[in-house]
């Protein structure tokens, strides 16, 4: 162990939830074997926080007390009539150990008590207050250890939550702390830390680092994972491919488009699973349902000539579009009367280069395939519904993430159809389409932060 490094021993009864625990803080999912029957954790496994490179928490998990009835028998048998401490009895027990084989797990939990700087007691809530539970209590203070009552499966034993705090209180714990394994909050792991420096004055400065390591990481992944979820909100909203005006060019097109959206997003899970240390088996069978789409520029539409500072009214605003046509072998633009009106012709000119690509499909009788609002509806319900689940879940959850989306949720944004028009108006803002990506425009990374900026952290509720 590196200097200043501290260790902590994880008991409990067994299938409390202690290797689920030290998945969850290791954030390891594969880490020990949790499984339903008891007795799944056979010796002591070990595990290592490092801290800013200087010293570790090393955390182990150890055998569930099985039979902590006998156990404490034996110990409170010892030394009748003398004045002998629980450290004593519990070397006294280790020393005569031959004499008591059926206790050897048993013995295991008690080494690591006495080996170790800090105790987690974890408790399954979902469990009543047996006699069991007491005299395990009462076998771990005789270590004269600092002990944290770790409250475990919080929502589904929510009902025993008063009934355990008064049982630790009688038995003098009061610094507890509640951690679901499995419904993951990042703030009760902090709540850990904090109870660790009140009963290890020694380490404070030690744990204090590991906590604002710990929140830094916290911090830059949720950063990072929300630049992958807005970076394909926009490589998809952009999209666009051309083809030709058929029935069967466009479902070629469709379907190409569909394929290309589908590996993107697989592409962006992939690398959230990753990012949050979770498996791809972890995830249920979630294929983006990609409906048929299709979105044709109005080049000419007074309210598309008016974002570029073009003001019409009346009958010009009517027929602004009326009678162009372009010479796409010399550039020239011949208008109509209407369009002439006015002193148009300069203006559209300005229009003409920015959609040199749809003016020319118009005319070649192509158009462009792009996914409409209600699958970009869906893919981006899906990509929050995803970060929210992995922010919440703990590293032993063995449920399926499931983050498909109905009607019911609907965190569409305000800006919303603000977003889209831009991103609509601007096809070289995406990796998508066939041509080379203007990643670094300042108006796409400006974009960019504000979709960050709406996907907001739950995890701490």
């Amino acid at each position: 162990m590196k200097h200043n490094g501290l260790s902590v021993a994880v008991v409990g009864h067994a299938n409390a939830g202690k290797t689920s625990l030290i998945r969850t803080l290791l954030r390891n999912p594969d880490f020990g074997e949790v499984a339903d029957q008891a007795g799944t954790t056979r010796h002591v496994e070990g595990g290592v926080v490092s801290i800013d490179g200087s010293a570790d928490l090393t955390l182990f998990d150890t055998p569930g007390l099985e039979d902590s009835i006998s156990l404490f028998a034996i110990l409170d048998g010892y030394f009748k009539g003398r004045s002998v401490d629980g450290i004593e009895r519990l070397h006294y027990f280790l020393a005569h150990l031959t004499d008591y084989p059926e206790l050897e797990q048993e013995a295991k939990v008690l080494r690591a008590l006495l080996t170790n700087d800090l105790i987690f007691y974890v408790i399954d809530l979902r469990e009543p207050i047996l006699g069991k539970y007491r005299d395990e209590l009462q076998i771990l203070s005789y270590a004269a250890k600092p002990i944290i009552p770790v409250l475990n499966f919080t929502r589904a034993g929510h009902d025993n939550i008063g009934l355990w705090k008064q049982q630790l209180a009688r038995l003098n714990f009061h610094a507890y702390v509640s951690f679901d394994n499995v419904n993951f909050q990042f703030s009760d792991e902090l709540k850990i830390y904090q109870k660790m420096q009140t009963l290890l004055a020694d380490k404070e400065k030690v744990l204090q680092s590991l906590i604002e390591q710990r929140q830094q990481q916290w911090f830059e992944r949720f950063a990072h994972a929300k630049q992958m979820v807005a970076d394909l909100f926009i490589d998809c909203a952009c999209a666009r491919f051309k083809t030709q005006d058929s029935a069967e060019a466009i479902e070629q097109t469709t379907t190409k488009l569909q394929d290309k959206v589908r590996q993107l997003e697989a592409g962006c899970v992939k690398q959230l699973l990753s990012l949050y240390q979770f498996r791809q088996q972890d995830l249920s069978n979630n294929e983006l349902p990609i409906k048929h789409g299709q979105w044709e520029l109005d080049l000419f539409s007074a309210e598309n000539l008016q974002e570029f500072g073009i003001k019409l009214t009346g009958n010009i605003a009517k027929g602004a579009g009326l009678g162009v046509t372009i010479d796409l072998v010399t550039g020239g633009m011949t208008l109509g009367a209407a369009a002439l009106t006015g002193g148009i012709a300069g203006a559209l000119w300005g229009v003409k280069q920015r959609y040199f690509d749809e003016i020319e499909a118009k005319i070649t009788g192509a158009r462009y395939i792009c996914l409409n609002e209600q699958t970009m509806q869906v893919l981006w319900l899906r990509q929050l519904k995803l970060l929210e689940l992995l922010q919440r879940r703990g590293h032993a959850s063995v449920s399926k993430i499931d983050y498909q989306v109905s009607h019911s949720d609907n965190q569409l944004p305000k800006s919303w159809g603000k977003w889209l028009r831009q991103l609509r108006n601007n096809p070289n803002w995406s990796r998508l389409n066939n041509k080379n990506s203007e990643l670094d425009d300042p108006k796409r990374e400006s974009l960019l932060a504000e979709v960050c900026e709406f996907m907001v952290d739950n995890s701490g509720d």
